[in-house]
């Protein structure tokens, strides 16, 4: 069961999926937040929660180049993507927070966190895409077809 998940999980379409999910779920979760209920259960929660999850699916989709990330070779060269994962860690630390209690003083240190992680997601993202992009550039083969005259 779990070689089927890995082997779904893995494809390339389901990469994008994620990816797309991701971008969404980022848009909700900064469009939906602050508010003041101290409940599990508000829309800012629960998409919140969402994006966590597929979060977890991207990293694990990438976990090769999570793991690298940590190696100095790499790190000089992918500084956001290892901004990204420090944030991702920090916000990780601020839900575990509110597990054990929900104050001000957490509220507040989530929001900081938070705020700092959607910065550095977009970065990360639009990086991403560029690299994207760069492939279709530099490998003709890969380009999409295009309509000529002849």
């Amino acid at each position: 069961m779990l070689k089927k998940i890995k082997n779904l999980l893995f494809r390339k379409i389901s990469k994008a999926v994620v990816d797309i999910l991701l971008v969404a779920g980022l848009v909700i979760t900064m469009i939906s937040g602050w508010t003041a209920e101290d409940s599990w259960w508000t829309f800012h929660c629960i998409a919140s929660m969402i994006w966590y999850l597929l979060m977890i699916i991207h990293i694990w989709q990438h976990w090769g180049m999570t793991k690298a990330v940590f190696k100095w070779k790499v790190l000089k060269k992918n500084k956001i993507t290892f901004l990204t994962v420090i944030s991702f860690i920090l916000i990780t630390l601020s839900i575990i927070l509110f597990i054990v209690n929900i104050n001000e003083q957490f509220v507040h240190f989530h929001h900081v966190v938070a705020s700092v992680l959607e910065k550095i997601v977009i970065i990360h993202m639009i990086i991403t895409v560029r690299k994207f992009m760069a492939l279709f550039r530099q490998n003709p083969k890969l380009r999409p077809l295009r309509l000529t005259k002849n």
